[in-house]
């Protein structure tokens, strides 16, 4: 039996009718499976994943998920390579660890001291609003400043050079010059709107230091007396500035492992040397209340008139607090969270190791206002009850999928170990392998990563050509893209480059299953 063949015009209508139902049956089908497994998928991405990045949805565990909504970009620095990205491997199962059962620290059990100035105070203060501070997470703070101003209906700043404007008068003119302009009204709006402390680390003018750097090393005195006159029954004293992330869950889960009234203590990323050791106050330092008791309650608590002649020549605040806290014979913690979990810069001038990898992540310095939001983000993401934040869900949500290529021409990853050329012939303090290497390592771009490839513990290089210069590293940086040199400078070429698989090896196949606990 013949089949009849339709006329031309109605056999085209019954193949655009039928194509169109199966386009329809097929996109109901294919959105369910992408609304089912889309997550499951996520978590099989490869290690060189092409355009497939990790982001706070598809975190290194299922236990720190969020909606694609509330992710944030992957986006660390203030500029990026452009590209895919490598990708760390997924772990299987939420880590069970036993830090999963301890307890939180009350919120009310803690005063957030804010540190900030009238330079800096509306360019980085009102983000704090909406996230540090959102949602009543942080019940009991205090904004100090060198100018009282309102910055919500409820919230405002202490002027906490108010009471030594005088003492200023005596040990430093300069700082207290600026003071005074500050507050009188022909300087106001000028200082408000010209302030001299941007984005990332306060910069000097040609006449020197800006006139809030004048200023800030003065507050941290009156600052933390003020803070335990007003605030005497908390257990915990945590101190940040206004350019600061703090993981504020991550912070009370340590201190709930802690005693507050045991011998003083305070906690923060360690600096100095021997005897002049101190707590880096960007980093964010903790007060225990014990501290807060014995070095700032009473009649005569440390003050500027005791201290205005040591602090006139001191640098910066940090330093100061530091002295005095000695002299009453505390010294800031040396513990596992000192010098790891407290961080002086960005993210993206972090440098990644093994160390840290499974550590947990108090603070983050020296930050931009979408840097703020992105943490911010990430954080809220983190939906784990069974582990804090850790370094290794930093690297894979914002730092990973910048790390697209082994090399960058015109980026610093800040590479500095070992640094190996012409004008380091010296073999003495580099390791066996290099000493071959040296000084050709500083000839070439080749050169540097093959001396990177000859260190089994290289995971980062950087070479220089002005200087001739090869510095190697065994941690992970992302950098950033280097400032332009002023037209007088001599041309210099700054090569960036990262082992991808040795990153991939020693540190992204680590799933943190056992993580450190407080």
């Amino acid at each position: 039996m013949r089949c009849k063949m339709l006329p031309p015009p109605r056999r085209l209508r019954v193949f655009v009718l039928a194509a169109l139902l199966l386009a329809v049956i097929s996109w109901y089908y294919l959105d369910l499976d992408l609304e089912l497994d889309l997550p499951l998928l996520r978590d099989r991405l490869p290690l060189h994943g092409g355009k497939s990045h990790p982001s706070a949805s598809s975190s290194p565990s299922s236990s720190f998920s969020a909606s694609p909504s509330t992710s944030p970009s992957p986006s660390p620095s203030p500029t990026e390579p452009p590209g895919a990205s490598i990708s760390l491997e997924p772990s299987s199962s939420a880590p069970t660890t036993a830090s999963s059962t301890l307890p939180f620290t009350s919120p009310s059990d803690v005063l957030l001291i804010f540190k900030t100035g009238a330079s800096t105070f509306w360019r980085r203060m009102p983000l704090h609003l909406t996230t540090t501070l959102s949602n009543s997470r942080v019940p009991n703070y205090v904004i100090y400043s060198d100018l009282a101003e309102q910055l919500a209906l409820d919230v405002e700043s202490v002027d906490v050079l108010a009471n030594v404007s005088d003492i200023l008068r005596t040990w430093d003119a300069s700082a207290h010059a600026s003071y005074q302009d500050l507050h009188s009204s022909h300087h106001l709006n000028t200082y408000r709107e010209h302030a001299l402390l941007p984005g990332d680390e306060p910069q000097s003018t040609l006449a020197g230091n800006p006139p809030g750097w004048l200023l800030d090393k003065y507050k941290f005195l009156p600052m933390l007396t003020h803070a335990q006159k007003n605030w005497p029954a908390v257990k915990w004293y945590v101190y940040i500035e206004d350019d600061t992330f703090i993981f504020w869950d991550n912070v009370l889960r340590w201190l709930s492992t802690l005693s507050p009234d045991d011998e003083p203590e305070y906690w923060g990323a360690y600096s100095g040397e021997g005897n002049a050791t101190f707590a880096q106050g960007g980093s964010g330092i903790v007060f225990s209340r014990s501290l807060m008791r014995s070095v700032f309650a009473g009649p005569n608590p440390p003050d500027l008139v005791r201290y205005g002649n040591y602090s006139a020549s001191a640098c910066c605040g940090d330093i100061i607090l530091g002295q005095v806290l000695r002299d009453h014979g505390v010294f800031v913690n040396r513990g596992d969270y000192g010098p790891v979990s407290f961080r002086p810069e960005p993210p993206w001038k972090t440098g990644f190791d093994k160390l840290m990898w499974c550590a947990p992540v108090f603070s983050f310095h020296h930050l931009h206002q979408r840097d703020l939001v992105q943490l911010s983000l990430l954080e809220r993401a983190h939906t784990s009850t069974q582990r804090p934040i850790l370094f290794r869900d930093i690297f894979t949500a914002l730092i990973a999928p910048s790390l697209h290529t082994p090399q960058l021409s015109h980026w610093d990853n800040f590479a500095s170990r070992y640094l190996l050329g012409a004008s380091h012939p010296s073999t003495s303090s580099l390791p066996a392998e290099l000493h071959p290497l040296n000084p050709s390592a500083g000839d070439s771009p080749p050169a540097c990563r093959a001396a990177c490839l000859a260190l089994p513990l290289c995971l980062s290089w950087r070479h220089d050509s002005n200087a001739a210069q090869c510095a190697l590293d065994t941690v992970v940086r992302l950098g950033r893209e280097r400032d332009p040199l002023p037209a007088w400078a001599p041309p210099t070429e700054i090569v960036s480059g990262w082992m991808l698989e040795r990153i991939d090896e020693e540190l992204g196949r680590d799933e943190c299953t056992v993580v450190s606990e407080p």
